[in-house]
């Protein structure tokens, strides 16, 4: 779970949200926050003693750590949270409707006491009910929120406490669904944040089942210790899809050198194709009737054969500078066009495996 001073709800931008982005970041945010209340109610191996048997507490010998928070100031820092992500999302949606209300989980809380493990079901409940109300207002205020908001509660379901429960039906099958909505948010969420996360989230389906198989091949990391491992890689999923990590951040100067060796390689291939292409049918006419003219002018110009072949030679080169100019500029063009989306793959598949660096330490195969 992120410490408090991580609670930003605003997603980054350079001008004015005219596309509704920044409800969309938001709305990812408030996800995987509520995700995150539930799972601390979930869970009490999670929970932190309050003080309330009567006996003086002991002066701190530090600052508290999050972790280290009661259980119900951590809820209730969670749902100021959820009042402040609804507040943002409906000013900036301009949705005048009335907003899913928090009360009854503060008035849950406020009746409760430790210990806490005899209010867990109330306390699920609760929240469960919050979550409802927030799945329907966000998804009746605009599709791309609400589609935003289940993707950061899924993606923070992954994540969490994976010690305690089975790992394999994380990824078996959910992971289809988050790279859809990965496909369909990917407009609205930071640049190569989707196509990162969704080639991440391959990798480690990939990596899960392969641990999970009868007779695991030779060097494949055990469950345990990829569950061990899937706390950090949430963080860095949620970092990226929320603009707080550009994942071009995490590229180095050896990334950028394949980078450029690939798409060299790439261009020419792509060159060579098209003078394949374009020689028949567009190339050898062009020659043809350039050394017909060139050697019709030698032949009529009159003067030595020195004469006549320094003629036919400056004939012929600025025929050929003429034919380059005119198939150079629109191949020209269309590379120009090409190489944008070959540029932006390349980048992808290098900060696809920067970002699925917690995979790597637990020794799946790159």
């Amino acid at each position: 779970m992120q410490p408090a001073d991580q609670l930003q709800w605003e997603a980054p931008s350079d001008g004015e949200d005219r596309d509704g982005r920044s409800a969309v970041v938001t709305a990812l945010h408030l996800g995987w926050w509520l995700a995150d209340a539930f799972h601390t109610v979930l869970h009490p191996h999670a929970w932190s003693p309050e003080a309330g048997d009567g006996s003086s507490p002991e002066p701190p010998r530090k600052l508290a750590n999050f972790t280290e928070m009661p259980v119900a100031r951590r809820l209730r820092m969670y749902l100021d949270g959820v009042d402040v992500a609804l507040t943002r999302i409906a000013a900036s949606t301009a949705d005048g409707r009335q907003r899913p209300s928090t009360a009854a989980a503060r008035s849950h809380l406020d009746r409760a006491g430790p210990p806490w493990a005899e209010d867990a079901a109330e306390l699920l409940s609760t929240i469960d009910e919050l979550n409802m109300d927030v799945l329907r207002w966000t998804m009746a205020t605009d599709h791309r929120v609400g589609l935003a908001y289940r993707l950061g509660r899924s993606l923070a379901d992954t994540v969490r406490n994976c010690e305690l429960e089975p790992l394999p039906p994380r990824f078996n099958g959910r992971q289809e669904q988050l790279s859809r909505w990965l496909r369909a948010l990917a407009g609205a969420l930071p640049p190569f944040s989707a196509e990162v996360v969704r080639g991440s989230l391959r990798a480690w389906t990939t990596a899960v089942d392969a641990a999970n198989t009868v007779e695991p091949w030779s060097g494949t990391p055990t469950v345990r210790g990829l569950a061990a491992a899937v706390r950090d890689q949430g963080e860095l999923w949620r970092g990226v899809l929320t603009g707080e990590l550009d994942p071009r951040d995490l590229l180095d100067e050896d990334d950028y050198a394949v980078v450029a060796q690939r798409l060299i390689i790439r261009d020419r291939r792509l060159v060579v194709e098209a003078v394949r292409g374009i020689f028949r049918p567009v190339l050898v006419p062009l020659l043809a009737a350039l050394l017909a003219v060139v050697g019709v002018s030698a032949l009529a110009a009159s003067g030595s054969p020195t004469t006549r072949a320094a003629i036919a030679l400056v004939g012929l080169g600025g025929g050929l500078a003429a034919i380059w100019r005119s198939v150079s500029r629109p191949a020209l063009a269309v590379a120009g066009q090409v190489n944008r989306p070959l540029l932006d793959a390349e980048l992808i598949v290098q900060m696809v495996d920067r970002v699925t660096e917690p995979l790597w330490r637990a020794g799946a195969r790159r």
